[in-house]
C-alpha cells in the first residue's frame, strides 16, 4: 500500500483503503474531516452538517460565536491526542496561528505527513510558536513565502502602533482604529494596548464575539464593545482605540483607520499600515522546514508572489519541493497516470475477489476488469503487484486469497 496526498477541495491523505480530508470545503464527505482552525478559508467544512469533523474546542466555539449554522457531527480533539482512522493515526500539534489552531501529524506504516494549516513561528502577545516535528512529507502553507515578506520584531511593530495612536491620531482629534482580522490579530492588538498603555480598547462587530471566546479560554483581555453605553461614552471622549474587522462598516465619527496585517510589509504607504501577522514570514518558513527535516516538501495557500517558494527550498535547503496539486504525490515523488490506474485496478481486483480459497482464473479477471474500464496490461500489472505483496497467491489455475 502507498501513502499518497493530493489536493481535491482540501488536502486528501490516503493509505490503502483509509483516508482523511484536511481543511476541505463543504462538499467533501468521503473521508473523516480534520479542521485546523476557525478562519473561513479553512473551516468551511463546518457549513456541511453531514460529515464527521474533528477540531479543537476553541475552534468550535469560535465558529459557534460567529453563528455558523448546522455545527453537527463535531468530534473534539486536543493537542497531543491520537485519533485512529484505520491504519492512519492523526495527532494535533500547536500551530501558533490563532486560538485553537493546530497542525496535523498524520502517521502511517509507510511514513509521516505533517500538514501545517496556517502557522506562526513568533512568540506573539497571545500565542506560543508552532511546534516543529520530524516528518517524511511536509505540506506547508506559503501565504508569505517570498523574500520581501520580512516581518519586523513584534515589539517594534507594537511600539509603532502605540506611537501612531497616542502621539499622532488622538492629538489630532481623531479616534485611532485598527482594521484587522477578527480572529487572531484583533486579540493581539487588544493585548498590546492592555500591556503597554492605559488607553481603553473599544471593539466592534465580530471582534467582540471572538474576543469573548478568547477570554473563556484564559486570555486576559480588557475591552468594551462599541454598542454598549460605556463604549459609546469612550468613543465620544475620543480617548480610546478601536479594533474592528477589515471590512466592517462603522458609524463612528472622526475615525482615523490603519491596517494591521502581514501584507503591510510590502505596502508603500506604511504610515497607516502595520506588519502585524499571525503567519510565518519567509525566513520563518524556511527555518520551520529545516527543523522538520522532511524528505519532501509540498506547498499550498500561496499566490503569484510566492509561487517560487518551492525553488528556494530546493536551492537553499537541498530538499525536493513543489506545489501540492490534484496529482497524487508519494514520499518518493508524484504518481504517474499509469501508476494511478494500476492502483485503481488493484483496488477493484481486491473488491472482486471475495471468496476465500476460490480460484479466479486470469481470463475471468481480465474480462471482469475490462468491464470496469481497465486494459489487459493494467490488470496483469495489478495482479503481479497484489501477488508480490501477499494479498493474492498463485495456483496452477489462477489466483486466490491466501
Amino acid at each position: 500500500m502507498a501513502l499518497t496526498v493530493r489536493q481535491s477541495k482540501g488536502v486528501i491523505v490516503e493509505y490503502g483503503e483509509d483516508g482523511i480530508a484536511l481543511d476541505p470545503d463543504r462538499k467533501v464527505t468521503d473521508y473523516p474531516i480534520f479542521v485546523t482552525h476557525a478562519h473561513a478559508d479553512h473551516a468551511s467544512a463546518f457549513k456541511n452538517p453531514d460529515p464527521v469533523k474533528h477540531a479543537t474546542e476553541p475552534t468550535y466555539r469560535l465558529l459557534e460565536a460567529l453563528r455558523y449554522r448546522g455545527l453537527n457531527n463535531w468530534k473534539p480533539v486536543t493537542i497531543g491526542d491520537k485519533v485512529k482512522i484505520g491504519e492512519i493515526e492523526v495527532r494535533p500539534l500547536n500551530a501558533g496561528h490563532v486560538l485553537g489552531s493546530v497542525q496535523y501529524e498524520v502517521s502511517t506504516p509507510e511514513g509521516t505527513v505533517l500538514y501545517t494549516g496556517d502557522l506562526s513561528m513568533g512568540n506573539s502577545y497571545t500565542m506560543e510558536p508552532a511546534r516543529a516535528v520530524n516528518c517524511d512529507l511536509l505540506i506547508i502553507e506559503t501565504t508569505f513565502g517570498a523574500p520581501q515578506f520580512k516581518f519586523p520584531k513584534r515589539k517594534e511593530v507594537a511600539l509603532d502602533m502605540i506611537r501612531w495612536a497616542v502621539m499622532e491620531a488622538i492629538p489630532a482629534g481623531y479616534v485611532p482604529a485598527f482594521r484587522t482580522d477578527a480572529i487572531g490579530n484583533a486579540q493581539e492588538i487588544i493585548s498590546i494596548f492592555n500591556r503597554m498603555t492605559n488607553l481603553p480598547v473599544v471593539t466592534a462587530k465580530n471582534t467582540t464575539k471572538v474576543s469573548d471566546i478568547y477570554r473563556q479560554f484564559g486570555h486576559k483581555l480588557d475591552y468594551v464593545d462599541a454598542n454598549t453605553p460605556e463604549g459609546q461614552e469612550l468613543l465620544e471622549s475620543g480617548r480610546c482605540v478601536v479594533i474592528a474587522p477589515k471590512g466592517a462598516k462603522l458609524s463612528i465619527e472622526n475615525l482615523d483607520s490603519a491596517l494591521a496585517s502581514g501584507w503591510a510589509a510590502i505596502m508603500r504607504n506604511r504610515a497607516k499600515a502595520f506588519p502585524l501577522s499571525d503567519h510565518a514570514d519567509f525566513r520563518e518558513l524556511l527555518s520551520f522546514i529545516r527543523r522538520c527535516r522532511p524528505k519532501r516538501v509540498l506547498t499550498f495557500h500561496g499566490g503569484a508572489m510566492t509561487k517560487g517558494f518551492a525553488e528556494y527550498v530546493r536551492k537553499r535547503l537541498g530538499i525536493d519541493a513543489g506545489p501540492l496539486t490534484k496529482r497524487q504525490e508519494t514520499l518518493m515523488g508524484p504518481v504517474s497516470q499509469a501508476e494511478m490506474r494500476r492502483k485503481a485496478c488493484a483496488e477493484n481486483i481486491v473488491r472482486a475477489v471475495r471468496i476465500p480459497g476460490f480460484v479466479y482464473t486470469e481470463p475471468w479477471m481480465v474480462r471482469e476488469m475490462a468491464r470496469r474500464g481497465f486494459s489487459k496490461g493494467e490488470t496483469e500489472a495489478a495482479l503481479r503487484r497484489l501477488i508480490e505483496v501477499g494479498v493474492l497467491e498463485t495456483t496452477s489455475a489462477g489466483v486466490k486469497l491466501p
